[in-house]
């Protein structure tokens, strides 16, 4: 739910010689929100990554940080032909939810996407001192809270203002509810071994975030096989790369730098 200023203090460490975009997704930072009415799925962002890479006419390298990450491995699985390289920070792939655990998963999906409607239709979003948006940006991550200079370099780019010193957050709320595919890991892990990513494949794992790392340790173990994939590891949390960009930028820069396609 954050937006492209997530790599603001990281880009100032990374090699000159390539030319960056930054992409809020939909209902992310500055960029619009999705239609009324619509509920939010996966499909719609890899539609946004599938526009993106229409507009630019060319191959290129993703570098996403947790659910953009997961977007773009499941992009570069689609279009290999579209993808240089693929960069995921702290991210493996998109939770599974099983067909065991459709009926509650869907109903509980519908049930708050209702409510979020109604409170975007009919109620008043909470506005805040630009003082105060900054410390929920900086204390509001529910599994660990992130620098002060990170959530400085995400601040422009969350708010909007209303009123003279008066802001609210840009954040389209139905983000909060998105869909994800109904499937188990088997299907997961099947989809890799069948459809792997075939470009030069980073995943920069933080020490300190390891729900997906313990979750997802049998699809590590067979991402660990594929020739293309290097798996590396920075100290800290889920925004490391916010965090203490140093850490991670040297990873990036060799992986960015290195010519073979063999790696």
């Amino acid at each position: 739910m954050d937006n492209a200023g997530t790599f603001n203090r990281l880009m100032p460490y990374l090699p000159n010689m390539f030319y960056y975009v930054g992409i809020d997704l939909p209902g992310h930072g500055k960029s619009s929100h999705f239609p009324p009415h619509v509920p939010i799925h996966v499909f719609n962002f890899l539609l946004t990554y599938k526009r993106i890479s229409e507009h630019f006419k060319r191959k290129f390298i993703i570098l996403g940080h947790s659910f953009g990450a997961q977007i773009g491995y499941i992009f570069a699985q689609l279009y290999p032909e579209k993808v240089k390289k693929l960069i995921m920070l702290d991210s493996i792939t998109v939770f599974p939810q099983t067909a065991l655990n459709f009926a509650t998963y869907l109903r509980d999906k519908t049930n708050f996407y209702i409510q979020i409607e109604e409170k975007i239709t009919n109620g008043v979003p909470p506005s805040y001192t630009k003082e105060e948006a900054l410390h929920r940006l900086h204390t509001g991550r529910s599994y660990a809270p992130i620098k002060l200079e990170g959530a400085v370099a995400l601040l422009e780019r969350s708010i909007n203002e209303i009123d003279d010193g008066k802001y609210i957050f840009t954040l389209d709320q139905r983000i909060k509810n998105t869909i994800v595919p109904l499937r188990n890991l088997r299907n997961v892990a099947e989809a890799i071994e069948f459809y792997p990513v075939r470009c030069p494949l980073l995943i920069i794992l933080a020490t300190e975030s390891t729900s997906q790392q313990i979750y997802f340790s049998s699809i590590l173990q067979l991402l660990k096989r594929q020739k293309n994939v290097r798996i590396k590891y920075a100290e800290g949390n889920h925004d490391v790369h916010n965090d203490y960009p140093e850490r991670v930028a040297p990873l990036i820069n060799k992986f960015l730098l290195y010519k073979s396609n063999k790696l």
